[in-house]
């Protein structure tokens, strides 16, 4: 059902931008951007104040990695300084980052702005006019309240079901989907493993239940290949679809090439910076740095979301100017191993080579010889080659030793969390 052709047709005017008049039109946002948070944001003008930065330094958009980067814990010391309710109506919390949550303001305009983005890779994961869409991405984000608007704007009809994603509420998503038979899903990624785990002896099994579903796209976990061609070949839908981004003003889509999810450069301006602050080039891990390229609503200038992203080198395939950028995780789905950096998704990369893998639920344990570089990860179900799975895990992941905890029958949804305590699988380690 997927269709690779290398033509493509722009959704809308800032698509038809060369690279040079793309970086223009950037440059002039991150203008307004900084002279707004400047004059109206009494937390920026101070902080630019004490680290001798002026607005009107910004005269590329190179300009902009001279002004300082600010943490979530920089926003929560400031209290109400850095943003104002009267910015927007509407609030929402980052509750799905790291850290302490902030109430993120949004606007008519901004909520606008949004949606059109929305569209677009709406567009891209195959979504056409008069199609049926099941929404249920969280609705605590505000990227997901742009859905259903997107999809009426689309020429679409929208279909929702009562409950969270949580298991407890599978009968009823079920329920929905057999009676409404959309073409396309919103969803999340761990709620569709817990599916699939939780019908694995079901009279029904999932084919059925997805039959007519052509795009199914996808958020709260990373997609690694296998991982991808499992939930299309277990569900039996056309194709699943990644997208992401934050509260804090970054949106990125993927199209149907998969290479990397594209950001939606008419909304957000991204950065990927090492340690050190310096930006890395294409293909190199940092830290995702977000700037917002709108004064309506929150203001975030330099955001350091703690994430761990790369731009993807080259231009995808589809024909789409946009940079691509892959999130690999949050510092809570990952750990430090020695002085190695491993998400979840390095290790499930790892792991899914064995085909008897894909599927299962993989975690972090987080403990004290992590230090020493002894990478211990708990695998759901029982043992299968550990000795060779040990071994590998070692060698690409350049870890001192692997241990695995096998998790026989013990069941662990799936969910957002990917890293746990030592303390809490208190089962013997092979």
């Amino acid at each position: 059902m997927r269709d690779t052709t290398s033509s493509y047709t722009p959704n809308d005017a800032i698509e038809t931008l060369s690279g040079a008049q793309l970086t223009a039109w950037q440059t002039d946002r991150l203008r307004q951007v900084a002279d707004h948070a400047y004059r109206q944001v009494p937390f920026y003008r101070e902080l630019w104040n004490r680290t001798g930065i002026e607005p009107g330094l910004l005269r590329s958009i190179e300009d902009l990695a001279r002004f300082p980067t600010i943490s979530k814990q920089d926003l929560v010391q400031a209290g109400s300084g850095w943003t104002n309710p009267d910015q927007g109506p509407v609030a929402f919390s980052t509750r799905g980052t790291s850290g302490a949550p902030l109430l993120v303001w949004l606007s008519a305009e901004e909520e606008e702005a949004y949606i059109q983005p929305t569209m677009r890779g709406f567009r891209w994961a195959g979504f056409r006019p008069g199609m049926t869409a099941l929404l249920m991405s969280p609705v605590w984000h505000r990227l997901a309240a742009c859905e259903a608007h997107a999809i009426a704007r689309l020429g679409g009809r929208c279909a929702f079901f009562w409950g969270s994603m949580g298991t407890e509420f599978t009968d009823s998503f079920l329920h929905t989907l057999s009676s409404q038979r959309p073409e396309f899903i919103t969803t999340t990624a761990p709620f569709l493993l817990s599916l699939i785990k939780g019908n694995t002896a079901a009279t029904v099994q999932p084919h059925k239940l997805f039959k007519g579903v052509r795009s199914v796209v996808v958020v709260g976990l990373p997609l690694t290949p296998r991982m991808r061609e499992f939930l299309r070949d277990r569900l039996g839908v056309g194709d699943i679809f990644e997208r992401g981004g934050t509260q804090e003003g970054a949106a990125i889509d993927e199209c149907q090439h998969h290479t990397a999810p594209h950001v939606h450069e008419d909304v957000c301006y991204l950065e990927v910076i090492d340690d050190a602050g310096i930006q890395v080039a294409p293909g190199l891990r940092g830290r995702l740095i977000v700037t917002k390229l709108s004064t309506a609503g929150s203001i975030f200038v330099r955001y350091d979301t703690g994430d761990i992203a790369a731009f993807a080198p080259g231009q995808c395939a589809c024909g789409c100017g946009f940079r691509r950028l892959k999130i690999y995780g949050r510092p809570e789905s990952s750990v430090l191993v020695g002085d190695r950096l491993i998400t979840a998704y390095d290790v499930r990369m790892c792991i899914e080579e064995d085909p008897a893998l894909v599927g299962r639920n993989v975690l972090l344990i987080r403990e004290a010889n992590a230090r020493a570089g002894v990478l211990t990860v708990a695998v759901e179900g029982e043992a299968h080659d550990p000795a060779e799975l040990q071994e590998r895990l070692r060698r690409q992941l350049a870890v001192a030793a692997a241990n695995i905890v096998w998790l026989g029958d013990l069941r662990v949804n799936w969910g957002f969390r990917q890293v746990l305590d030592a303390r809490e699988i208190p089962i013997s380690r092979n």
